[in-house]
C-alpha cells in the first residue's frame, strides 16, 4: 500500500551517481523533492549526502536505531552487527560521521518526530498495517479502537508500544471505557464537575441542618433563667455547627486536591501508567515523564483516562 506511493514520490530523483530508488523504497524512504534528503514514513527520520556506495537500509539503521521497521527490514542479527559497527566509528572519531546531516532529529533521539497533526496520521496509518494491529482486528477490536491507542500513543510518548502487550492492554482498557458510556454522554463523568455538585449538595445538607437545630432551640420570654440556659445550649450548638462546616470544607478541599495532578497540581489527572496503572498526572505533564511518580517504575505507554 505505502510501496506505490514511495516509488512515485521518486520521479523527480536526482539523475546522479546514487543508490538506486528500489533500494530506497524498500528501506522505508520517499523523496522529499529538496536535493537528495529522503524520509522515513515511518519514524519519519531522514539523511541526505548518500554515495554511490552506501546502502539506504544500512545506513537507515545506522542513524535511526529506533525505527522498528528498520530494524525488523535488517533482522537482529544484522541490526546487531549494524549497531556494533557504529560503535566502533564512534570510538575512533572518524571524519567521515560528519557527511550525514539531519534534518529533524538528533543522531542518538530515542523518540519519533510527531512534528504535526498530519504527520501523526502518516505514521498511524503505517502501524494499523502491522501484523499485531491486523491480529486485533481479527479479535474483534474496532479499527477505530486500535487507531485511537496509536494516536495517544504516539502523542503522549512519542514512540511506540515496548510490546504487543502493551497495545492489546490499551485497547482493551479503551474498550471498557467506551463499553461503559454507552454512547449516553450521562455516563461519562468530568471530576471537577461531579466534585463540585457532590460539595454543593452537602453544603446545602449541612444548612438545612444547621436551620433546624436553631428553630428547635426556640424559646418563651416567660422563664430568664431558662431562657439564659437555652441561649447558652444555642451559643454552642452553633459553635458546634461551625466547626463541623470548617471540619466538612477541610474534607472537600483535600478530595479535590487528591484528584489534581500530583506535578503541577494545576489540572486534572487525566492519564494512567502502563504497566504500573497510577494515575498520577495530567496530559501536559505525563508528556516529560520516563518514570512513574507514584512508584518510581518505567513506564512503557500512557492511557488517557476519560471517565
Amino acid at each position: 500500500m505505502e510501496i506505490p506511493k514511495r516509488l512515485e514520490s521518486f520521479t523527480s530523483w536526482p539523475e546522479e551517481s546514487l543508490p538506486s530508488v528500489d533500494d530506497f523504497v524498500r528501506a522505508g524512504f520517499f523523496y522529499t523533492g529538496t536535493k537528495t534528503i529522503v524520509t522515513c514514513f515511518y519514524c519519519n527520520g531522514s539523511l541526505q549526502n548518500w554515495d554511490s556506495k552506501d546502502n539506504p537500509m544500512v545506513e537507515h539503521c545506522r542513524w535511526f536505531p529506533m525505527c522498528a521497521y528498520a530494524k525488523q527490514l535488517c533482522g537482529d542479527e544484522f541490526y546487531k552487527r549494524i549497531q556494533e559497527s557504529k560503535r566502533r566509528l564512534q570510538k575512533r572519531n572518524e571524519k567521515n560521521q560528519s557527511k550525514r546531516k539531519h534534518s529533524d532529529s538528533s543522531i542518538n533521539s530515542s523518540q519519533l518526530l510527531v512534528s504535526d497533526e498530519k504527520t501523526l496520521a502518516q505514521m498511524v496509518a503505517a502501524r494499523l498495517d502491522l501484523p499485531i494491529s491486523q491480529q486485533l482486528l481479527s479479535q474483534n477490536f474496532k479499527l477505530s479502537i486500535i487507531k485511537r491507542c496509536w494516536e495517544d500513543q504516539l502523542r503522549l510518548k512519542q514512540d511506540d508500544f515496548t510490546s504487543d502487550t502493551d497495545l492489546l492492554i490499551a485497547c482493551i482498557i479503551l474498550q471498557k471505557q467506551i463499553i461503559h458510556i454507552d454512547g449516553n454522554k450521562e455516563n461519562i463523568i468530568i471530576p471537577s464537575i461531579k466534585m463540585k455538585l457532590d460539595r454543593e449538595k452537602e453544603q446545602t445538607q449541612t444548612l438545612t441542618s444547621e436551620q433546624s437545630n436553631l428553630s428547635s432551640s426556640t424559646v418563651s420570654t416567660e422563664d430568664l433563667s431558662t431562657q439564659s440556659q437555652i441561649n447558652t445550649k444555642d451559643i454552642t450548638t452553633s459553635t458546634t455547627s461551625s466547626n463541623e462546616i470548617k471540619k466538612m470544607n477541610s474534607e472537600d478541599s483535600s478530595s479535590s486536591s487528591s484528584n489534581l495532578c500530583v506535578l503541577c497540581l494545576t489540572e486534572e489527572k487525566q492519564i494512567a501508567c502502563i504497566p504500573c496503572g497510577h494515575l498520577a498526572t495530567c496530559v501536559p505533564c505525563g508528556h516529560s515523564l520516563r518514570t512513574c511518580p507514584i512508584c518510581r517504575k518505567e513506564i512503557k505507554a500512557f492511557i488517557r483516562i476519560y471517565i
